[in-house]
């Protein structure tokens, strides 16, 4: 089947997608991703086993204003149409809701099938403290709200967001497609890259975050426990909009033993990982989306062999607590946090028990397990597809 996975981001670092699209290609799929263009990046690329075309919008740079976003999805919903019209594909695949209404317009024009991945929980999303955080929660989820019950399939990052899903709009469980790593081999001897780079002394243990940089993700607790430990360091890999604020705080001294190097290239974001001795995944609970996320970070860490620290909420503390991988922490308790990552450096056995349980939960909880679901659900509608097909001719 020809299909089209739809992106409202440049996706030169969207892991998921990326794990999506080459998955279906090797099912024998023809794969393209549709993205968005900017300076710098090619209009038409091609991957590996799979192509990617970016759309150049003209109100990309509009900024400050309710209508600059809505003029960006029609814009972006137009263009698509035309380009679509060239290339028409047998199924539409549309990453978050703000692809959806691109999709489902193309599905219906083309006939085609149409797929829904929600990677958040659209309806309970947190927007921070912005001058439109009050508007926004009540437009967002509106492409989900007229589109969902049109798709053929859904599937979505987390059991707990699934059920969510299943309950605010009266449809059939999700499928859960978990956002988790490619199984690989872990390196013999354990990476130095992090204390390598960033001129660590040996003695001193590097606490890991990997990510997005921004608020609701624990970090200011998590530099804030870092402080009582003098043994310890943190290191926040990433990019954001919280980066250059906490870097400036690092460099008034705010924080002693706090590292903020930036992005890392995701091929080469696993020799970081596991240079690492601990990995925090500290989701504050500001909305219900985070609370029930299971972000592939905490995948990450497991896959790289280190010990996790998570929040103590539904999806991450079961999968904490059921492969025994670390332990649970109230995110917004610095004591805490410090007090957990304590705990797991200084008792030898109790860490590499967490280390060994770690390498083998990965064994379970990886792409190549999930994406079998994947490619089994665009099987069902292929099947379903040329069942139509004979129905049709008969």
């Amino acid at each position: 089947m020809k299909i089209n996975l739809l992106v409202l981001n440049d996706f030169t670092n969207d892991a998921r997608v990326h794990k999506e699209a080459k998955s279906l290609a090797q099912a024998g799929h023809k794969v393209t991703v549709v993205a968005l263009w900017r300076a710098g990046l090619e209009v038409d690329e091609q991957h590996a086993r799979y192509h990617v075309h970016r759309v150049h919008l003209a109100t990309r740079a509009w900024r400050g204003s309710l209508i600059a976003p809505v003029v960006k999805y029609l814009e972006f919903t137009y263009k698509f149409r035309d380009w679509a019209k060239i290339t028409p594909a047998d199924v539409y695949h549309a990453n978050d809701a703000n692809t959806l209404p691109a999709a489902w317009l193309a599905s219906r024009q083309f006939g085609s099938a149409l797929v829904y991945d929600a990677h958040e929980l659209e309806t309970g999303r947190d927007f921070g403290n912005s001058r439109l955080s009050r508007i926004y929660p009540l437009i967002w989820a509106w492409p989900e709200k007229l589109f969902i019950r049109s798709a053929d399939a859904v599937i979505t990052v987390s059991s707990g967001i699934a059920e969510e899903i299943s309950r605010i709009y009266h449809i059939p469980v999700p499928d859960v497609v978990l956002n988790t790593p490619e199984q690989i081999q872990l390196p013999k001897v354990k990476p130095n890259k992090i204390r390598e780079e960033l001129g660590i002394p040996a003695e001193i243990k590097i606490a890991l975050y990997q990510g997005h940089i921004y608020s609701g993700r624990g970090l200011e607790n998590f530099f804030y426990a870092i402080q009582s430990l003098k043994n310890v360091c943190a290191v926040a890999l990433g990019e954001g909009p919280m980066l250059e604020s906490f870097r400036l705080q690092v460099n008034q001294g705010d924080w002693k033993r706090v590292y903020l190097p930036g992005k890392v290239p995701l091929d080469k974001l696993l020799n970081y990982t596991a240079s690492a001795d601990v990995g925090l995944v500290l989701i504050e609970n500001t909305c219900l989306s985070h609370y029930y996320s299971l972000p592939n970070k905490l995948f990450e860490y497991m896959h790289a062999g280190i010990p996790v620290i998570g929040s103590d909420l539904p999806e991450i503390s079961r999968m904490i607590l059921e492969n025994k991988i670390g332990q649970v922490v109230n995110p917004n308790k610095p004591d805490e946090i410090s007090k957990s990552i304590q705990n797991i450096l200084s008792d030898d056995s109790t860490y590499e028990a967490y280390v060994a349980n770690c390498v083998q939960a990965s064994h379970s909880y990886n792409w190549e397990n999930e994406s079998n679901k994947l490619v089994g659900l665009y099987l069902k509608l292929e099947q379903r597809s040329n069942s139509a097909h004979i129905r049709e001719k008969k």
